[in-house]
């Protein structure tokens, strides 16, 4: 597929343009890359690559139409992945998860102030509903969220397992 920002051709399953940097928006009707918030071609409103790919699955139902909850016996990796993280560890830092701003300089977390390549205000983490996100504030070395570069200012769920990449600094999400 074509970048529309850039006009390059990258791979057709690109969140990111490989040449430009640029986070891409699709139109969900058109299934293109476009740029804008809405489609010229069909009027649709453009999503973010992230649900344009995995768009939200439905509640399993039961034959009856209900939405059905998952059994008590369920297993250890379905439990697992229903609660919600509490912490961030590297290899010498455990952060528990709070809500503000974060970096070199200021915020949340003074033990990342030894963290060199950690911009002095590099993020923000917020609970909404019981859901931990972040968000990249424009940071020089950039945060990856499962390898995949946040934009700048876009909130990003965290989930038990991910790891996260801030500047040079690895966590994982526990």
């Amino acid at each position: 597929m074509k970048c529309p920002f850039c006009k390059a051709i990258i791979d057709d399953d690109s969140w990111f343009c490989d040449q430009c940097g640029t986070a891409l928006k699709f139109c969900p009707e058109c299934r293109q890359p476009k740029r804008g918030t809405e489609c010229a071609a069909c009027g649709a409103d453009l999503v973010t690559a992230e649900a344009f790919f995995n768009p939200p699955k439905a509640p399993k139902t039961s034959s009856r139409g209900t939405a059905t909850r998952q059994p008590e016996g369920s297993s250890t990796e379905e439990r697992k992945s229903n609660q919600n993280p509490t912490m961030l560890e590297g290899d010498s830092l455990k952060l528990p998860l709070k809500e503000g701003v974060f970096g070199r300089t200021t915020g949340i977390y003074p033990e990342l102030s030894s963290q060199i390549y950690i911009s002095g205000r590099h993020g923000e983490l917020r609970c909404v509903h019981g859901q931990w996100q972040i968000r990249d504030l424009g940071s020089k070395n950039g945060t990856l969220l499962n390898g995949m570069k946040l934009t700048p200012n876009g909130w990003y769920d965290l989930n038990i397992g991910d790891i996260l990449k801030i500047a040079t600094t690895l966590l994982t999400v526990k």
